[in-house]
Parts: structure tokens; C-alpha cells; sequence
């Protein structure tokens, strides 16, 4: 069986981070958290047909 090292996982175990990144929005430079909250994982999602009126 072969191994591979990733340096970059160690980022999926943190939660938040308090080093900042800039962001470009149009003309707009926001510094945002390097990490921040992760949306809320689901174990069993529910997928529903969805047809649209035509």
C-alpha cells in the first residue's frame, strides 16, 4: 500500500484561523480569515426530484 503526505490537510482540522488573506472584489480589497467556519456537514442528505412549471 503507498502513502502519500499532503502538508495542506493539517487546514481541514482547524476550525478558525487568525492570519488573514486579501480578497479583489471588483474594485474592492477585503482582508477575510484564512480559515473560517465550515458550513454544517450532513450525514444522510435528502434529494428530492425537483421539476420546474414550464
Amino acid at each position: 500500500m503507498n502513502y502519500y503526505y499532503n502538508p495542506e490537510v493539517k487546514y481541514l482540522l482547524i476550525n478558525q484561523s487568525k492570519e488573514k488573506e486579501t480578497m479583489h472584489y471588483l474594485s474592492l480589497n477585503i482582508k477575510v480569515p484564512k480559515i473560517g467556519p465550515r458550513p454544517p456537514y450532513y450525514i444522510h442528505p435528502r434529494y428530492e426530484a425537483y421539476y420546474p412549471l414550464i
